[in-house]
């Protein structure tokens, strides 16, 4: 009898043992068991089931930063109704009648040279600018038939002072009338002068006044009046002479027009002797007030409309009107008058 209770007692624990931990509890099963081995069982507890190991892989997300290209090259063509420059025509004669177009064609070609990696050196560019009048042979006999009045070169640096928020651009400028020189050897005013070319040294200020109007738009950092002053120093015809501008414009966004902006400016000419000397006059006096001009530029992004891809680069189309109004003795004299004109610009820009 003895060891028959043994045998019953471990057979209550191998079966007690053998019980998940879920039905280790159930009654019906423990009412078939022995005292004596459900005791025995309940002071070694089935082992709970070891819980399964989560594993964790944290994928981190990379912003893809895009990078510039540090070239950035650009062609525009112009189609005016005149080639008027600080507050002078020089696309019209007394017998033009009718508006003569005028064809105008800009490069620009600019690197970044921070891109080199040693520190903040800024921008540095070369434009070219070429004039068609198709009226220049009624200007000037010489021209030979092709109608071109001028080439430009310039070349320049800009670099963005950020503690004044004012970007800087210096430049150097080369005036060329390729057809000039035998025009001016026969006007017997101005005898044996072959100034069929000039140079002017100019810099420019282009001032954020964001910073001013945090009073009434706090959220805002684009400039609101945009201010901007031009000093040019001509050395070659112009004997040292100098020009003068000061300028405010503000561009607004279209709000019902994706990528349609308008911009009214204003600027204020100053002359130093320098117009008179361009137009070979006599007595080219002092500082003056020369011409106020107030101008309305639309402008267009063609490139969401055109689908272009990233590598075929940007085309804007800009519309513009211009009046220029002369002021106290620089009209009085003839050497400005008012002028309105207007015309179209189409740019291709790629890279940047």
């Amino acid at each position: 009898m003895l060891r028959y209770g043994v045998l019953m007692t471990l057979g209550g624990v191998l079966v007690v043992a053998s019980i998940s931990s879920a039905q280790a509890g159930s009654p019906r099963l423990l009412a078939g068991l022995d005292p004596g081995a459900i005791a025995l069982a309940q002071t070694e507890p089935a082992p709970e089931p070891a819980a399964p190991i989560a594993e964790r892989t944290d994928v981190a997300e990379v912003e893809e930063v895009e990078e510039s290209f540090p070239v950035t090259l650009s062609l525009t063509y112009t189609l005016v109704t005149d080639y008027v420059y600080r507050g002078i025509n020089y696309s019209e004669h007394d017998k033009e009648g009718r508006e003569k177009l005028n064809h105008q064609l800009t490069t620009s070609l600019s690197f970044d040279l921070n891109a080199l990696g040693l520190g903040d050196l800024g921008t540095l560019g070369f434009d070219t600018w070429w004039e068609w009048y198709a009226d220049q042979d009624k200007i000037n006999p010489y021209a030979g038939g092709d109608n071109l009045q001028e080439i430009d070169y310039t070349i320049w640096w800009s670099h963005a002072v950020d503690p004044i928020h004012t970007d800087v651009t210096l430049g150097l400028s080369f005036y060329t009338y390729p057809n000039l020189a035998k025009l001016l050897r026969d006007d017997d005013a101005r005898g044996n002068n072959n100034d069929d070319r000039t140079v002017e040294w100019w810099f420019e200020l282009a001032h954020n006044d964001a910073w001013m109007w945090q009073w009434l738009l706090a959220d805002n950092e684009d400039a609101v009046l945009s201010p901007t002053f031009l000093f040019a120093q001509d050395v070659g015809a112009g004997a040292g002479a100098v020009w003068m501008e000061l300028g405010i414009s503000h561009e607004f966004e279209v709000p019902w027009i994706d990528y349609l902006t308008i911009t009214p400016g204003y600027s204020l000419g100053i002359d130093g002797g320098l117009l008179k000397r361009y137009l070979g006059l006599s007595n080219p006096g002092h500082l003056r007030l020369a011409n106020q001009q107030v101008s309305l530029n639309v402008d267009y992004d063609l490139t969401p409309l055109l689908q272009l891809p990233k590598w075929a680069g940007g085309v804007g189309l800009n519309g513009f009107l211009c009046f220029s109004d002369a002021l106290g003795t620089a009209e009085s004299d003839g050497t400005t008058q008012d002028e309105f004109w207007g015309g179209l610009n189409v740019t291709w820009t790629w890279g940047g």
